[in-house]
């Protein structure tokens, strides 16, 4: 069956999607026999450890070379594989909004557009493998929470909620993320997707909440080539630098300011690089100048 026009979801999408796999990097909960490892132990799948025998133990589970050796009965324990709890979430701040991207797809503008393209094909392909995907879309507040699932439906309410998701205000990334923590259900993986205009301290200290509560954590880091060394046609010349989210104006000439301002850009990136690290957060910089299925695949397969 065809699948519905989609404004960021194309069919061309869901070929591509359906040829990759998407796999958590520790341990996950889940309530159906999936990809991902599981905390707990049982008799499938993968090898994983011994424990000695016990009444009522089934006894096709004994490890004979073992016996053979200690004269001791052993059981072989195996790692359960289970399905993935996945929310995607989107920074819908104003500053998202940035910029008028020329890359090889030109129906990408903004930011907030990339955003959703991966949020998208992230969904679908997590949804392809039996995993569950929900979306939260986060600025001054959580404008929406879908839980995860992955049922046609679902999907369906997933892509028509990314139509309908704008860029505005200012950020509370930071303060929501907390409450996502609190909330989200067993061992989850959050895919934050945004351009981490936050204070890095802040960002540590809900990063370090996530991996409290025992959830993952992926962050896809939307950046432009403008804004690393303020390069491109616009800062050519004296220009009106306008902070999305403020309304604050400031003129400058790019001239002046590149070096240092390309120096004071590497530090940030480098910091939140460090913050992630610490946080045992994986972190990828993606620029927005690159088609946004060439930059999925590349990604997964960096993963891989």
């Amino acid at each position: 069956m065809p699948l519905p026009r989609y404004q960021y979801f194309a069919p061309t999408d869901a070929a591509r999607m359906s040829k990759l796999q998407f796999t958590a990097r520790q341990a996950v909960e889940g309530a159906i026999t999936g990809l991902h490892k599981s905390p707990h132990r049982g008799f499938s799948v993968e090898f994983a450890e011994h424990r000695e025998y016990v009444a009522g133990d089934e006894l096709r589970h004994l490890d004979w070379k073992v016996y053979s050796r200690s004269d001791r009965y052993y059981v072989k324990l195996y790692e359960q594989e289970t399905n993935l709890r996945t929310t995607i979430v989107i920074d819908t701040s104003a500053s998202m909004k940035f910029p008028e991207a020329k890359g090889e797809s030109s129906a990408i503008t903004s930011k907030i557009d990339y955003a959703k393209h991966l949020a998208a094909c992230l969904a679908y392909l997590l949804a392809h493998q039996q995993d569950l995907a929900g979306l939260a879309a986060i600025d001054e507040t959580i404008r929406v929470e879908l839980p995860p699932a992955s049922s046609p439906a679902h999907l369906d309410l997933l892509f028509k909620h990314l139509e309908a998701i704008e860029a505005n205000g200012q950020t509370g990334l930071v303060e929501h993320l907390h409450q996502l923590a609190e909330r989200l259900p067993r061992r989850s993986l959050v895919i934050l997707i945004s351009d981490l205009w936050v204070d890095p301290p802040e960002l540590s200290k809900a990063l370090q909440h996530l991996k409290y509560r025992r959830h993952q954590g992926l962050v896809l880091h939307l950046l432009d080539p403008a804004e690393m060394d303020l390069s491109g046609a616009v800062f050519g010349k004296q220009v009106t630098l306008r902070d999305l989210e403020s309304g604050e104006k400031l003129q400058i000439d790019p001239a002046d300011l590149r070096e240092n301002y390309k120096k004071q850009v590497q530090d940030y990136l480098g910091t939140v690089r460090r913050v992630c690290n610490d946080c045992d957060i994986e972190y990828h910089a993606m620029m927005i100048d690159e088609a946004y299925h060439k930059a999925l695949v590349r990604l997964i397969g960096r993963r891989s």
